[in-house]
């Protein structure tokens, strides 16, 4: 735990998949008045907070995704994420993109996925987390791995994790606590898609 602590100290990004982290990574199916097939998602109101949260502390928070969905545009734009790249099975070059314009190196990252399109990604950042119910061999590349599931409050429990091993909750919390919270303007997201992935 230790190791995780000092790794998450040094984090500046922190980048996370969708299907299975910011959702229980189950496809919910619906058809439309048209007759056509769509897709809603559940997100969690905890995880929402913990952008902001970070918006707070200047760390940047982005997605990296294989799917492709106005939904999941949609909340990340009201969160105040800084970066959407969607349609990204292969998930390195989003990666690098990130890295060159927020000027980071790969060990002042944090990302969290679940499965095996994560793991690359996983490998090259500084603090690597994920689910309980991932992929043991997803798991294996993990320093992190959270108690909650995805979809129930596992990607708020991580930037918790990182803000609390760089001493920016507790000043957080006290602020809340007074009702002095002051929450940063949001992040204007950045979209990036590419038609690689699932729609």
């Amino acid at each position: 735990m230790e190791q995780a602590i000092e790794r998450a100290r040094k984090i500046r990004a922190i980048l996370t998949d969708v299907d299975g982290i910011l959702t229980d990574g189950k496809v919910n199916f619906f058809v439309r008045d048209d007759g056509k097939i769509d897709e809603f998602k559940s997100f969690n109101t905890q995880d929402g907070l913990a952008v902001m949260l970070c918006n707070s502390t200047d760390i940047v928070c982005g997605i990296i995704t294989g799917r492709r969905h106005p939904t999941t545009v949609e909340r990340a734009r009201n969160l105040g994420y800084k970066y959407m790249y969607q349609g990204f099975l292969t998930k390195m070059g989003p990666l690098n993109d990130i890295l060159k314009k927020e000027g980071l190196t790969p060990e002042q990252v944090a990302y969290i996925g679940d499965d095996i399109t994560d793991m690359p990604l996983l490998k090259a950042v500084g603090f690597a987390a994920t689910v309980p119910n991932a992929l043991d061999v997803v798991k294996s590349c993990a320093h992190y791995v959270t108690k909650r599931n995805g979809g129930d409050g596992a990607y708020r429990e991580i930037i918790d994790f990182i803000l609390n091993a760089q001493g920016k909750l507790s000043p957080i919390l006290d602020q809340v606590d007074k009702s002095a919270w002051k929450v940063n303007k949001k992040a204007q997201l950045e979209i990036v898609t590419s038609q690689e992935g699932i729609a």
